[in-house]
């Protein structure tokens, strides 16, 4: 387990023997949930970091209509809510959802406080993955603040053409179901305008694999 928790951002740098010598002189809690568990509501105050050892979770906001839309997922090793335990107003304002069987070291905020203030290391790993997170939830409301559902698409195939620069083709990575919750949209209405993109000419879409074929046109989808 202990090489586990060493691939985690805020035990970056850090020995497996460094690591163990660590906890055994912090208060922890190793917590299991199946998928679909809620591991945290909004209105919980967060008082915990939580650790992400194995397994994968996402955050949920629920609009007026009461429909879910997810604002960030997270996989292991990572950590999450760190930006939450130190504000003045430290309750979650999203659902915490397992999305696989996940596992979860927590360690208690006095107790984080002691490992900051005890060692440089950790402070300067905290203190980048809280940076490194608002870089992510901009970028986040960036995304949103596009209006349409093609640009928000358009969107995320220019990303994913970033992230796949020596690809002529590539997956979108996630089903047409988890995209729909992404851009809080149904799985039918997001088949349908990446099916509109296809039938328009920007993107070819051929054995799961998506191509664009019209980048100026995808750009003028952002504005």
């Amino acid at each position: 387990m202990f090489s586990e928790i060493s691939k985690i951002p805020v035990f970056k740098g850090f020995k497996t023997s460094e690591i163990i010598q660590l906890l055994n002189t912090t208060r922890y809690q190793i917590r299991e949930y199946e998928p679909e568990s809620v591991i945290a509501h909004t209105g919980d105050n967060c008082n915990n970091l939580y650790l992400l050892i194995s397994g994968s979770i996402r955050g949920e906001m629920n609009n007026y209509n009461d429909k879910s839309i997810v604002v960030s997922e997270i996989h292991a090793p990572d950590t999450f809510a760190e930006a939450f335990l130190f504000a003045n107003k430290n309750k979650l304002l999203i659902n915490i959802i397992a999305t696989t069987h996940t596992k979860i070291l927590i360690i208690y905020k006095n107790d984080l406080l002691q490992l900051l203030n005890k060692n440089i290391k950790i402070l300067n790993n905290y203190l980048n993955i809280t940076s490194n997170r608002f870089v992510i939830v901009t970028e986040k409301v960036k995304f949103l603040m596009i209006k349409t559902v093609k640009g928000k698409l358009a969107n995320y195939i220019l990303d994913l053409e970033k992230e796949n620069k020596d690809k002529l083709s590539f997956s979108l990575g996630k089903t047409h179901e988890e995209l729909a919750a992404l851009f809080g949209i149904t799985r039918p209405a997001f088949t349908r305008n990446l099916v509109k993109m296809k039938n328009e000419g920007l993107v070819e879409i051929k054995n799961k694999e998506i191509k664009i074929l019209n980048r100026e046109k995808l750009l003028k989808l952002l504005s």
